[in-house]
């Protein structure tokens, strides 16, 4: 299984059903999904079940055989434990509890200088990045639980992380991307937070998508 592929199916692996659903829906799926276990936690992902999910990416043909579900699950889990323990991206790495900020990695752009790829199949460049995080700061900072309804929180800090940037502050990182630190207003997505439901940042977007030569 390549590299491209692996990335791709850590970042379908969700949490929260809802998020599931919503990448399921993206993916022309239905809003379908189906309960992977991983290190004993259930976790969701997009499709009724692994088949239609792997069949999106026409990546199930090397599983084929007697035990063909249960192949495709293995290979999935492994992935997801191989990825999952060195991706951060998105996971809420410190709590500050008396002011209610969450820190941690809104988006990683690169591991060890390798692009990643994102939850929707798309590879975003740094530089990208950096501009978007730029104007996104400066014209709006406002958070939305899933991203819709009301305001539940501001973004105070921001920090794009790229090669050029640490190198003139003088520290190493292995990733490239962007490092926030997020208000939460409303109690009842505090409530979620502190209970661990909510673990995560998700950033929304639009881009005009480049498909890349050879």
């Amino acid at each position: 299984m390549n590299n491209v592929l692996k990335a791709k199916i850590a970042n379908d692996v969700f949490t929260m059903e809802a998020e599931a659903k919503a990448r399921s829906y993206d993916m022309r799926l239905g809003g379908r999904t189906h309960v992977c276990q991983i290190d004993g936690q259930a976790h969701y992902m997009p499709g009724k079940n692994v088949e239609e999910y792997l069949s999106y990416y026409d990546a199930n043909e090397e599983y084929m055989g007697e035990d063909y579900e249960d192949n495709m699950e293995r290979a999935i889990r492994a992935v997801v434990a191989e990825i999952m323990g060195k991706n951060l991206e998105g996971q809420i790495l410190k709590v500050d509890e008396e002011q209610r900020i969450i820190y941690g990695w809104a988006s990683v752009a690169t591991f060890k200088g390798e692009a990643l790829v994102d939850r929707q199949g798309d590879i975003i460049g740094m530089d990208t990045l950096e501009k978007a995080v730029n104007e996104f700061m400066e014209h709006v900072r406002v958070g939305k639980t899933m991203h819709v309804g009301e305001q539940t929180g501001v973004v105070i800090h921001s920090m794009p992380v790229s090669k050029q940037i640490c190198d003139a502050l003088g520290f190493q990182c292995d990733q490239e991307g962007w490092i926030v630190g997020y208000k939460v207003y409303d109690d009842e997505v505090w409530k979620m937070v502190k209970s661990g439901e909510l673990r995560a940042f998700s950033i929304g977007g639009r881009a005009v998508s480049e498909v890349a030569d050879g």
